[in-house]
């Protein structure tokens, strides 16, 4: 028999494909638990896979942050109910930086678990690979410090954008969010006038490569928190959907 390694390892051809445990919280509760194991080194009990075995990896997900530390399982499992099983997770290590679900969700279409996430998931072979893949564009692009070229650098990693189309969508609509009409200038002064995100209507992950941006037809400038929101999904929300999802918040009654 084959000495277990330090994680689950199949190879083939020239790839080799590592298993990973999924393990997400719930409660706010788990959220200061994984924290303070990341900074205390406390191992902490969790529900896992009956199919997890000591050593294997672990990647905590968490409510509000996305993947935020990573862990090792400490034992074998153990039944503490019908179907049930917990295990000791040690050497938790928390990221640089939390990557948020709805970021795997739209660069990981072919992972069902971030749409419909459960407490727990176990992948491996080209699945586990291609998040690893995410989470390692994340941190470079994310989490570093900026230095100059960072934000280049980041912009490439991640979809190329182009910044005189960017600007000339800002020129053609103006700075304000046109989703939620939010202005940056209006609200904090003239020195953050002009700052304000651009949305790309068709995801640039669903263009498969480069091609031609029409920066009036294909490009709209909203706000952070809009942005964040018609990402939420996949595919994102229209910005007409998020017009109707405004108006029906601010509809009395």
């Amino acid at each position: 028999m084959l000495a277990r390694a330090s994680w689950f390892t199949i190879c083939v051809g020239r790839y080799t494909w590592i298993m990973i445990h999924i393990l997400a919280g719930d409660a706010a509760g788990d959220v200061e638990s994984v924290l303070q194991s990341g900074v205390t080194g406390k191992p902490l009990q969790w529900i896992v896979p009956k199919k997890a075995h000591a050593t294997d990896r672990a990647l905590f997900h968490l409510p509000g942050r996305g993947f935020a530390a990573r862990g090792v399982i400490g034992c074998e499992p153990r039944e503490f109910r019908s179907g049930r099983y917990t295990a000791t997770v040690r050497e938790i290590v928390l990221l640089a930086s939390a990557v948020p679900l709805a970021f795997v969700r739209e660069h990981h279409p072919a992972w069902k678990w971030p749409t419909y996430p459960r407490s727990y998931t176990t992948i491996d072979g080209s699945i586990e690979k291609r998040l690893e893949e995410l989470l390692t564009v994340y941190q470079t692009a994310f989490a570093k410090p900026l230095t100059e070229g960072g934000p280049r650098a980041a912009s490439v990693t991640v979809y190329e954008r182009n910044p005189i189309a960017r600007q000339r969508c800002i020129d053609h609509y103006g700075p304000a969010c046109h989703g939620c009409g939010f202005s940056f200038g209006e609200t904090y002064g003239e020195t953050v006038g002009g700052y304000i995100h651009v949305h790309h209507l068709e995801a640039l992950s669903n263009r498969g490569g480069k091609r031609a941006v029409d920066p009036v037809k294909d490009l709209r400038p909203i706000c952070p928190n809009c942005h964040a929101v018609v990402h939420l999904q996949t595919p994102p929300l229209s910005i007409i959907e998020l017009k109707r999802m405004l108006k029906r918040r601010r509809s009395p009654g």
